[in-house]
């Protein structure tokens, strides 16, 4: 079957073509704000539209929405800055766009990610079926045209809160940085991704590329002294050790926790010949595919082999995909993930001990060892669902 396509303006293929060569156009001179002042209205006044769409497989088919032209809304807002000169840092904004009648509404969201990385992308929402509301009551739902036919009854919204994505945005300049309400002139917002975007609905769900996807015109900017433009990073314990599983996207080279900086993170200590450890690990990879099944693929599990190791192949055997670390006695990677909890266990005995982070790095979950080289796996799998269900640390 042909890919199904709707525009809310009925361009032709053409006009389409045109209007995102213009797109590119625009994006070439950067991220702008030209004009100053606060308010919406006035001479010169923009309204934020879309321009581009995304193409998704699902129910064995493509399917293909467009937002070219389609009125957009920004919320944006900056932190007060009156010094002579001085820029105005953006903490926040969100992007929707949706038709007319409210259907096929998409939704990015953007918070301040740990320095030096701007704003990120904290989740996207695409709406296959729109609700009409009455007094807080669904009163009628509105498909998507052109979208696949959704199987549940009432609102479907698919979500993803595990993509990596950016908004590459400027500070703001004077005089808009002093302002508490401003107005920024003909801005481009040009959403970045690492990559396809898994969206989820219950059961359902389907890969997507947002990158295409464009917003320019204006947005009012709501400003706030005491905002904070960057999140506070805890630091994971520093060691970077060869990746020895042959199946992780990491393998065969060396690297450490930081690769992992806004992820959750869980953590196992292990060593190839003990019987527990191998069942620790063949658990870790369930969780792993546990988590991304449930569309929390922001949970990384990592296993650390003991630099005391006989046969490792025993342990990559168990886990198709997640990093296994093999330490060394220079690096004592083992130590170092012990260290803020030594006391009772040391040395070999904080063998299956476990450790989790959220994605602030902040230690959120320790699992410890019984000290004789037993482990209770379902203590240790409820240990790690905590970390996996986590919310997000601010």
């Amino acid at each position: 079957m042909a890919p199904q396509i709707w525009t809310s303006l009925g361009q032709s293929a053409t006009t389409r073509a045109a209007l995102g060569i213009l797109a590119i156009a625009t994006l070439a001179a950067g991220c702008v704000a030209s004009g100053e002042g606060a308010g919406g209205a006035g001479f010169g006044a923009q309204p934020l539209r879309a321009n581009g769409a995304f193409s998704a497989a699902i129910d064995g088919d493509n399917f293909t929405v467009a937002y070219d032209g389609v009125a957009a809304k920004a919320t944006m807002s900056h932190r007060i800055n009156k010094d002579v000169g001085g820029l105005a840092c953006v903490p926040a904004l969100s992007i929707e766009v949706a038709r007319p009648d409210g259907s096929c509404k998409l939704q990015l969201e953007y918070q301040a990610g740990f320095a030096g990385e701007g704003l990120v992308l904290k989740a996207a929402s695409f709406y296959a079926k729109s609700g009409i509301y009455q007094d807080d009551q669904l009163i009628q739902t509105i498909d998507c045209p052109g979208w696949a036919t959704e199987p549940a009854k009432g609102v479907v919204v698919y979500t993803s809160t595990a993509g990596t994505g950016s908004l590459p945005l400027a500070p703001l300049g004077q005089p808009n940085a002093g302002l508490a309400v401003a107005t920024l002139r003909g801005v481009t917002l040009k959403p970045t991704f690492s990559g396809p975007l898994t969206m989820r609905f219950k059961g359902r769900s389907f890969d997507v590329d947002l990158s295409n996807i464009t917003f320019t015109g204006d947005v009012v900017s709501n400003g706030d002294e005491n905002v904070a433009c960057v999140k506070t990073f805890h630091d994971f314990p520093q060691w970077e050790l060869k990746d020895i599983n042959p199946g992780s996207p990491g393998f065969d080279t060396t690297y450490g926790l930081d690769a992992f900086k806004g992820k959750k993170v869980v953590v196992a200590l292990v060593s190839d010949w003990c019987g527990s450890c191998l069942a620790q690990t063949a658990d870790m990879q369930k969780l792993q595919d546990e988590a991304n099944a449930g569309g929390k693929s922001d949970t990384v599990m990592i296993v650390i082999n003991d630099k005391a190791s006989n046969t490792p192949k025993a342990l990559t055997a168990k886990a198709k995909n997640i990093p296994i670390f093999q330490d060394t006695g220079a690096v004592d990677a083992w130590g170092k993930m012990n260290a803020p909890f030594a006391g009772k266990f040391s040395g070999s005995q904080i063998r299956n001990s476990g450790y989790g982070y959220a994605k602030n790095g902040k230690n959120i979950m320790y699992f410890a060892p019984n000290g004789s080289g037993s482990l209770d796996l379902t203590a240790f799998q409820n240990a790690v669902r905590t970390v996996i269900n986590a919310k997000d640390e601010e």
